[in-house]
């Protein structure tokens, strides 16, 4: 299942109240985190996954990086323009058409969003846009193992989620990348936020 019209369009009628909203405190100390092995390493590219209305990629480049950041909902990728950032219309499913490659690739819960049979496949072509030893940033939403259209999801229409319990996600992280750090936070009752930086292979 790529990103289906019924999910763009749920993030197109949310874009607005996700351009007004705040970043979550542990997400952003979560991102400074990979920011320092980013700095640590001296790699500076940043390929960003289903980067809303652009806020972290805007820090990014404020924090001296140069990023690209895809986005499937054109509203989305408008409101990233509109801060400055460098920002394009593009599925996941297709970053194969991309010619450019990268020190790292950031993303945070766009993968949510990746049914659980084509996840290893998304991982490969994530591992294809980065350079040798490159990085990538997974922040997900789990706690459970779940797939489907998540009925208790405010947006409209409502959207589909694979959520993944921590050691699932592990599991499949661990055959495209080597997992250097790993942080399970419980931001929200019986909801947990992982948080991992790995490598490619």
């Amino acid at each position: 299942m790529q990103f289906s019209e019924i999910l763009i369009a749920s993030y197109e009628n949310h874009a607005r109240e996700r351009e007004s909203s705040a970043s979550n405190e542990f997400k952003e100390q979560e991102k400074h985190e990979f920011q320092k092995y980013l700095r640590s390493e001296r790699r500076n590219t940043i390929l960003e996954l289903g980067c809303g209305p652009g806020h972290d990629a805007r820090s990014f480049q404020e924090q001296g990086f140069q990023i690209l950041a895809i986005d499937a909902a054109p509203t989305m990728v408008q409101l990233a323009k509109q801060k400055g950032v460098n920002a394009r219309i593009l599925d996941c499913y297709d970053l194969d058409q991309m010619v450019e490659t990268f020190d790292a690739v950031y993303s945070m819960n766009c993968l949510l969003h990746i049914p659980q049979n084509d996840i290893l496949h998304i991982l490969d072509l994530i591992s294809a846009r980065l350079n040798e030893g490159g990085l990538l940033y997974l922040g997900l939403w789990g706690g459970e193992d779940f797939e489907g259209i998540w009925e208790k999801d405010r947006y409209e229409p409502k959207r589909f989620f694979s959520f993944r319990k921590t050691e699932t996600l592990l599991s499949v992280v661990h055959q495209s990348f080597e997992v250097e750090y790993f942080r399970r936070i419980e931001a929200q009752k019986s909801m947990f936020f992982n948080s991992l930086i790995s490598r490619k292979r």
